[in-house]
């Protein structure tokens, strides 16, 4: 990798992107200059390109989730290893997001990604092989997550200050809502796919057409030439570096209550709730398969439709309410679905739970990206990773234990009603956090 850094924060200056080196450069406007437009960040070239390249994997991702749920739901019949292979997933972002932000700033943010899609490609190679052989158990299915995690949580924080190198700061709440919706939606589209495959081909080749799914963002990621707008600073010892991002969030209380408006859902929620539907799915609901299905369809449905409305909406103001808000209606719309016991009062909360989910993820992720200087924006989005994602690791095995215990329906409400009185103590602590904008 090439060493690199961020220059301070500028507001609103020139960024330049292109596929390749030899290919015309677009210009990224300033805020005060830019005219408005629905969804501005696809008139960029290279982040049309790569929004489109990331949603072919997003898509083999939402394969993927069903297929592994299944798949594991079959091998064990267990709710506690369902939360185990969130553990598997998330025990990564936890020791390595903070890290990970570090390599952001560092190194070229473009390069960092494309060695976190090798690797995850490599992970769902593996997991893809184990199961077409036969010889897959849910502890290979462990080991492989284990490898995806890691991925993730060194890529996570270069892909959010890539999209930010590519787009400028006047269109970075369009780039992140489409990035965060389709993340959503592909929930449509890949639990389908994935359960026809599924119901027809068997789990074994869904994951091998998932791993083909990393090969187009690959390629674009060998291509994509982002210039920065500062020029490259000398890398600081890694125990500097941590210290001066904690020190950027220590000044500034209500970007970490936004980061800890998002973390306590997943502390307590978060990736388990998701992994926990196959026993909704068949002890609840009496479903099948494409019940599973459509029932992540609704919840794709309502992130689109959140998605179509921040890209009408001329101006957001007190971001912080609307950020509080938005995790209140998700987290009450999990509460009530752990409590239904129909089938299309259930797909309505998923619809409630994808909307709510990318109004709160889209406008966090901006508001903490804008608040940051150029220099340190890889670490705050490091510790975001970190209270987004890397927490998660907490809520597997909770949740699953509690769903052995008491049952999925009441481990999720009890953890649900949680979430709502550790949101109200947040806001009660930092009232400010209402007034942000």
């Amino acid at each position: 990798m090439t060493a690199g850094g961020h220059g301070d924060a500028s507001d609103g200056s020139t960024q330049y992107a292109s596929l390749s080196g030899d290919a015309t450069a677009e210009t990224v406007a300033p805020a005060a200059a830019a005219a408005p437009r629905r969804f501005a960040a696809l008139g960029v070239p290279a982040f049309r390109w790569y929004w489109i390249m990331s949603s072919i994997s997003i898509t083999g991702d939402g394969m993927e989730n069903i297929l592994r749920n299944w798949l594991v739901w079959e091998i064990t019949r267990s709710p506690l290893w369902l939360g185990m292979m969130v553990f598997a997933h998330w025990i990564p972002f936890t020791l390595f997001s903070l890290y990970g932000g570090i390599l952001a700033d560092r190194y070229d943010n473009r390069k960092v990604q494309l060695v976190a899609q090798l690797l995850l490609l490599a992970a769902a190679l593996g997991v893809a092989v184990a199961t077409l052989a036969g010889f897959v158990t849910e502890w290979w299915i462990f080991g492989f997550l284990l490898l995806h995690g890691f991925a993730g949580a060194i890529g996570n924080p270069a892909q959010q200050t890539l999209i930010h190198d590519i787009v400028g700061p006047s269109r970075l709440l369009s780039a992140v809502s489409l990035n965060s919706s389709t993340r959503q939606v592909s929930q449509v589209v890949g639990p389908v796919i994935g359960g026809y495959i599924l119901l027809v081909f068997g789990p074994g080749l869904g994951f091998m057409v998932n791993a083909l799914t990393f090969l187009p963002l690959l390629l674009f990621l060998t291509m994509l030439r982002v210039r920065r707008p500062s020029p490259i600073r000398v890398p600081q010892p890694l125990r500097e570096a941590f210290g001066e991002g904690l020190r950027f969030l220590r000044s500034r209380p209500t970007a970490a209550s936004l980061i800890a408006v998002e973390m306590v859902p997943v502390i307590f929620l978060g990736h388990a709730f998701n992994s926990l539907l196959p026993v909704f799915v068949t002890d609840v609901l009496h479903t099948d398969e494409l019940g599973y299905a459509f029932l992540l369809a609704g919840s794709g449905l309502g992130a689109f439709l959140a998605a179509v409305g921040l890209a009408y909406a001329s101006e957001i103001r007190r971001k912080g309410l609307v950020i509080v808000s938005a995790a209140a209606v998700e987290v009450l719309a999990i509460l009530f679905f752990a409590l239904s016991t129909s089938y299309f009062v259930s797909v309505a909360l998923m619809v409630a739970v994808g909307a709510a989910t990318v109004l709160t993820q889209a406008l966090t992720n901006t508001t903490l990206q804008l608040a940051a200087p150029d220099r340190l924006r890889g670490r705050v989005m490091g510790a975001y990773s970190f209270g987004t994602q890397g927490t998660r690791v907490v809520n597997g095995p909770l949740l699953g234990t509690l769903a052995l215990l008491l049952g999925a329906p009441l481990a999720v409400a009890w953890s649900a009603g949680a979430v709502l009185v550790a949101l109200a103590v947040i806001v009660v602590s930092v009232p400010r956090l209402r007034e942000v904008d």
